[in-house]
């Protein structure tokens, strides 16, 4: 699944559009490299997503097939590091 689209099904972005421009800007790494938005994920990637005052580091466990509900999205993933500025 691509990455733009994996963040916004399981909910870490609102928009796929907000996903995109972060891979564009060099706010969402895979692995630790910035990525283009059509970079394939794949379980056990470690993805980080940068925000205005906020980071998130996450460890995909699972692909999802389609869009998961909010209250579901985490069994997807794992919390590594998530930082407030």
């Amino acid at each position: 699944m691509r990455i733009d689209s994996l963040l916004k099904a399981l909910c870490l972005v609102k928009t796929r559009s907000l996903a995109r421009k972060g891979c564009e800007t060099g706010n969402v790494r895979i692995n630790g490299a910035a990525v283009k938005p059509s970079r394939e994920a794949a379980a056990g990637d470690i993805i980080e997503v940068r925000k205005p005052g906020h980071s998130l580091v996450v460890e995909l466990l699972e692909m999802p097939g389609v869009q998961v509900s909010k209250k579901d999205a985490p069994r997807y993933y794992r919390v590594v590091r998530e930082t407030k500025t």
